[in-house]
């Protein structure tokens, strides 16, 4: 039955499809117009077609409502009018487009209480689903919904019940059930792969097939949903006059065709029908490619789509080594590194990793160790990306290390912090390259911050714990160890800060390390816990004086995830600094004064909730670009601020739930690029990159 009736809809397509364009185009067009507004800054071209950024809220939810409520009523009057047209055809007595539009909308009121019984139906059964699934067995489920839906199959026959017959609505459903009473127990299974199932998968297969391409899998969605009409109409009608003639009903046949509309058609146009069933894709291409509404245009790519996340599937090296893996809380950073290319710096106290992007869209990566075998863990790297490119990672080193990484005699100690160089061949230590400096126990190693210093040597920034047998109070010293050349041949450290500290605090505290082009350190240190903040800045290069600042003093609130601070140095020397506000999760921009930030102007870039991040980086204009997770809306917003003047653009949606992994750089071209660990939960997350290439 299917076969015959696709082949029928296929040969009469063009005077077929003239009810569902006549019906969807105006709606469609109407649709769009109204989405336009009410999107207001919410939609993006991301990889070359449109998508809403983020959670809808409520104006928008309303307008899909309403949406979905006309595009169903719509559904129902281009159905029933292409019934009448296939049963003219079928019967011998042709009917033209508006005579079969008219006789559908006459039956409206049978029509739309057909519609309601049926969608009142759906609801049952989701209920009688959900309450299933608590109260039985998921798997006695399983087959009780394919089988509730196939015995609802013969309900589309009502259709033709009320558009040909001039039934009410619940005597054209009796009627449906009567005409297949007793039949072949295939008629639902034809009535659900004919109408629903078939022109469902079609679209999808069509679309996957041109997935690669921008606007294809859109423009291909539309035409096949406006072309699809035809086909379910063609199904229905050939099943209700089958099953009258099967039934012995030849009068009511007759009835049937004597009261098609006498109307005949006019000869049909294929060209003015194909540009109608063509037009919404050209009118989204031509959107997406013009983008006269000035949207953001994004390019973004799941990185680590397709890839395993079985942790029990490794696979090792020639030297023994297991390859390596990244995990849901492994992004630290990211750099453009030598060539240009994309890279970040991966770790959670383990061995750390370099994932470079071997294209500008990160759809090719090459993973790789930073670190060598025997490592001390439980501490993470941090790195700094030199002029010519290459990066500077920091590891702590041991000998004898176990074979985890982890120190757990105290016979193992000491750890000595040392300095890696990376290019595009791999990372080393310089062959004449000292520690930085040696730790004899566990609480000393800290935080440690890495910053190239502008004649090509490096900076070393450590903030770790006073002794408590040497100060009666908690205490947190800041020394910097300079260095002339990245693998600090000859180390210089100093003391150059003591700052009030916290021992039972449960993070160690954030530490940024920066240096202005006069050479002078601009360090930036963030409490987790209480959310304060602290600037220290040195007086000349060799840090003889330095000053403290804090322009951000304790808070209490919530912890949620995602606390922590940013910091990026203008030509003056004078920080920008982005942070959270751990009171009330508000994103925040401090436009600081003087160099040690004792008084800044602020500059307010969310609204309060559960915002994550944030990142900053200024772009070759001098702005700062300040990158945070909305997840109360399920977006990633980016901020730009000239002075405290700024404005938010969201950029892409959180599909899955975010993550505590954010990082932002600029690419080859001076855009800003965003990686970020979007994580329902470890066999369910994804690196994701995205660019926005046409940021105001």
């Amino acid at each position: 039955m299917i076969r015959p009736a696709y082949a029928f809809a296929a040969r009469n397509l063009i005077r077929l499809l003239a009810p569902a364009l006549l019906v969807f185009l105006p709606i469609g067009l109407l649709a769009a117009s109204a989405l336009a507004v009410l999107v207001d800054g919410s939609a993006a071209v991301v990889n070359g077609d449109v998508e809403l950024v983020g959670a809808p809220g409520t104006p928008l939810l309303v307008w899909s409502a309403a949406v979905l409520v006309v595009s169903v009523a719509g559904q129902t009057v281009a159905v029933s009018a292409t019934v009448v047209l296939v049963t003219g055809l079928l019967v011998g007595r042709p009917v033209s487009t508006s005579g079969a539009m008219r006789a559908a909308l006459r039956r409206w009121p049978a029509l739309t209480l057909l519609v309601l019984v049926g969608v009142l139906a759906f609801a049952a059964a989701l209920v009688a689903w959900f309450g299933g699934l608590v109260w039985l067995d998921a798997e006695v489920m399983a087959f009780a919904v394919p089988a509730a839906a196939l015995c609802a199959m013969p309900c589309l026959l009502a259709v033709p019940g009320v558009v040909l017959e001039g039934r009410s609505a619940m005597g054209a459903l009796a009627r449906a059930y009567r005409l297949t009473g007793g039949g072949a127990r295939v008629i639902p299974f034809t009535l659900a792969f004919g109408v629903v199932i078939y022109p469902a998968l079609v679209p999808r297969a069509v679309s996957w097939a041109v997935s690669g391409l921008p606007i294809a899998p859109v423009a291909a969605g539309m035409a096949l949903a406006l072309a699809a009409v035809p086909f379910q109409a063609a199904v229905i009608t050939r099943m209700f006059l089958r099953r009258l003639v099967v039934k012995g009903s030849i009068a009511e046949f007759e009835e049937i065709a004597d009261r098609l509309p006498p109307s005949p058609p006019r000869r049909a146009r294929p060209l003015p029908v194909l540009a109608a069933l063509l037009l919404p894709g050209l009118v989204y291409g031509g959107a997406v490619l013009i983008n006269p509404a000035g949207w953001i245009e994004v390019a973004e790519t799941a990185v680590t789509e397709g890839w395993s996340r079985d942790r029990d599937s490794e696979t090792f090296k020639e030297d023994g080594r297991p390859k390596p893996r990244i995990d849901t809380t492994d992004l630290r950073a990211l750099y453009a590194g030598p060539g240009g290319r994309m890279v970040m710096l991966m770790d959670d106290s383990a061995a750390a990793k370099l994932l470079t992007c071997l294209d500008s869209g990160c759809a090719r990566t090459r993973l790789s160790w930073a670190e060598p075998v025997g490592v001390a863990g439980g501490f993470t790297a941090t790195g700094t990306r030199l002029a010519d490119g290459r990066l500077v990672v920091s590891t702590w080193g041991q000998e004898g290390v176990y074979e985890d990484g982890l120190v757990r005699d105290e016979e193992k100690w000491p750890i000595r912090l040392g300095l890696l160089t990376c290019d595009e061949k791999g990372c080393l230590r310089a062959p004449d390259g000292k520690p930085v400096t040696e730790v004899t126990s566990f609480g000393e190693p800290g935080a440690v911050a890495l910053a190239a210093r502008p004649g090509g040597g490096l900076l070393v920034a450590r903030l770790h714990e006073l002794p408590s047998d040497e100060s009666d109070i908690d205490t947190e010293v800041l020394t910097i160890t300079i260095c002339d050349d990245p693998g600090c041949a000859r180390p210089r450290t100093k003391e150059v800060a003591r700052l009030p500290g916290d021992r039972y605090a449960n993070d160690e505290p954030g530490l940024i390390a920066s240096v202005d082009p006069d050479d002078r350190l601009v360090a930036l240190r963030f409490d987790r816990d209480t959310g304060s903040i602290s600037v220290i800045a040195c007086a000349d290069p060799a840090c003889a004086r330095a000053r403290v600042g804090r322009p951000v003093r304790e808070g209490f609130g919530d912890r949620a995830r995602g606390a922590g601070a940013a910091m990026v140095l203008r030509a003056d020397g004078r920080p920008l600094i982005a942070y959270r506000d751990v009171t009330d999760g508000v994103i925040k921009l401090l436009d600081c004064h003087t160099r040690e930030c004792p008084e800044a102007d602020t500059a307010t870039l969310s609204e309060p909730g559960r915002n994550a991040g944030p990142v900053m980086v200024l772009d070759r204009s001098g702005r700062a670009l300040v990158a945070y997770q909305d997840l109360d809306r399920d977006r990633i917003v980016l901020a730009t601020c000239t002075g405290t003047r700024c404005s938010g653009t969201p950029v892409t949606t959180i599909r899955r739930g975010g993550g505590d992994g954010l990082a932002m750089a600029l690419d080859g071209h001076g855009r800003p690029t965003i990686a970020w660990m979007d994580v329902a939960d470890h066999n369910d997350w994804d690196l994701v990159v995205t660019t926005p290439l046409n940021l105001p």
